[in-house]
């Protein structure tokens, strides 16, 4: 469906929206309308300390390529190439985008208490900075764009896995320009390991298979296609593709036993609903944080951008030569008159479709059951919390070329009062949406928990995304719907300093959608 100024659209906050999207774009507020503020910042570079031993020491590197993902001309990518200088070989592989496909997606595999060091070089024709999504980590080794670097320098990142065993993942993060970045193909897994995961004897190596999914548009030479109009920006880019582990038609052949699959949106704004095609519902393992306390079953799974969700999947019962698809229903942020993504000029398609396909070999069948207790999470208790009585309230907003954290827009350095913490408290924070889109809102260098939600639109496609949540877990991204109150309870341990929340809508984040939050000293 194609919308003009005649167009009767059925919700009065959402024409407003649009009419004001649309009234921005007429003003110029195009990308390459306007001048971009340099990504670059005037911070030094962090180099290597002479005192620190790492366990494992690699080389990254941001390049731009050439990888052929559909048949004909190969596609021009930027991508993370690398090799391992010290400790496990392991520590850095690539992904197969199928089983004959070409490696491309980055694997970093660590334990917990591990010493790391990359050395990170940028040969990309812009500045850039990498992010350690999810991971608690110092200030100076988070990514914050402050500290993004030009073109052929290199940022040395020097840090202690201090993280549950999980799936957590690696971006770009320079200001104006991580949606850019990220949409050329630069995106990786970190995986994490513990003694606790061990122990559980969770299906690894061969069956443990990390899926990135994402979505892009190509044109007919195969070449990337993004951001064409101001619309697209304020609606968050959504593709005409669905690629896993950046294969469009990604298939894998299983064994008859069960397989941990780690699944990543790691698109830049569109969500995805997710069922099994022979109708099996998921067993949930672990989210953003990491394992749960126990498996969750979910007939479908709802996952915002940046969210992860690892699935215990059992093909010992399936038979020899049958296949099982993973069915994906993307839904663009703009949910509340039904989820259909709606752009300049065309509408993407939100239909269901087979992204991945799992065809079961002919050997005997493996039985391996579920763990019933999976971990233990920290301690953490609403009683803790300093503010419980009067969440920290973060309203999210759209207005005319903007998007909006309590009426503000990001600021390099800048903090506000409201948004100073004081290390080792924990507080509860409560996301509040007055716009008619979706909002996956992420908070760097912790994991928290859902506590609670309220209002969010009535309509079956809310109430459908709803049913797929995995809130139960620890979270780093959730998502906040039309008209939703989401509350989180959160700690602030460890590091000071300032560290990132945002919508992880990447062109929402890139349109200022941001803010620093300060850490302050307990004796501040």
């Amino acid at each position: 469906m194609e919308y003009d100024s005649d167009t009767k659209l059925p919700d009065t906050g959402r024409r407003r929206f649009l009419k004001q999207a649309g009234a921005a774009a007429l003003g110029g507020l195009l990308f390459g309308g306007k001048a971009l503020a340099s990504a670059e910042h005037s911070m030094s570079p962090a180099e290597a300390t002479p005192d620190f031993n790492p366990d494992v020491e690699l080389e990254l590197a941001a390049v731009v390529d050439e990888v052929g993902l559909l048949p004909g001309e190969p596609t021009t990518v930027w991508r993370f190439t690398g090799k391992v200088l010290r400790g496990n070989k392991d520590a850095l592989s690539f992904l197969q985008s199928a089983d004959d496909g070409p490696s491309f997606v980055p694997v970093l595999r660590m334990r917990r208490g591990q010493k790391v060091r990359i050395f990170f070089t940028n040969r990309l024709p812009e500045p850039s900075i990498v992010h350690w999504h999810g991971l608690h980590i110092v200030q100076r080794m988070d990514g914050h764009p402050m500290y993004a670097i030009g073109t052929g320098k290199r940022y040395v990142y020097e840090f202690v896995i201090d993280n549950r065993a999980g799936t957590y993942w690696f971006h770009p993060h320079p200001h104006e320009r991580t949606g850019f970045q990220v949409y050329r193909g630069l995106a990786g897994f970190l995986l994490v390991s513990d003694d606790e995961e061990n122990a559980l004897k969770l299906p690894s190596e061969s069956f443990d298979l990390p899926l990135v999914i994402q979505d892009r548009t190509f044109d007919r030479r195969n070449q990337l296609v993004y951001v064409q109009f101001m619309m697209e920006r304020m609606m968050g880019f959504i593709g005409e593709r669905v690629l896993v582990n950046a294969a469009p038609d990604y298939t894998k052949k299983v064994e008859r036993r069960a397989y941990r699959l780690r699944l990543l949106n790691g698109s830049n704004a569109a969500g995805y609903r997710l069922s099994l095609s022979n109708g099996q519902p998921f067993f949930v393992i672990g989210t953003d944080g990491g394992l749960l306390e126990q498996p969750l079953t979910r007939q479908t799974l709802t996952l915002g951008v940046g969210e992860r969700a690892d699935v215990w999947l059992d093909f010992a019962t399936v038979q020899p030569g049958e296949e099982i698809a993973l069915i994906a229903r993307p839904f663009a942020p703009m949910i509340a008159a039904g989820g259909m993504p709606m752009m300049m000029g065309r509408t993407a398609n939100s239909a269901p479709r087979a992204i991945a396909r799992f065809r079961v070999g002919s050997g005997a069948a493996v039985q391996s059951p579920l763990p019933a207790r999976l971990s233990k999470f920290p301690a953490l208790n609403l009683r803790e919390a300093v503010n419980r009585e009067r969440p920290r309230t973060i309203r999210l907003s759209m207005g005319p070329g903007q998007a909006l954290l309590n009426g503000r827009t990001f600021d390099m350095d800048a903090v506000a009062d409201d948004e100073r913490v004081r290390l080792g408290t924990a507080e509860v924070w409560e996301f509040v949406n007055d716009s008619p889109m979706a909002h996956p809102m992420h908070v760097h260098n912790l994991q928290f928990r859902v506590i609670e939600r309220g209002g969010a639109t009535s309509t079956t496609d809310a109430a459908g995304l709803r049913a797929g949540f995995t809130d139960k877990g620890l979270k780093d991204v959730v998502l906040v719907l039309p008209g939703e109150r989401v509350k989180l309870l959160m700690k602030f341990e460890d590091h000071i300093g300032l560290y990132l929340y945002h919508c992880h809508i990447l062109e929402h984040e890139d349109m200022g959608m941001m803010r620093n939050y300060r850490v302050d000293a307990e004796s501040a």
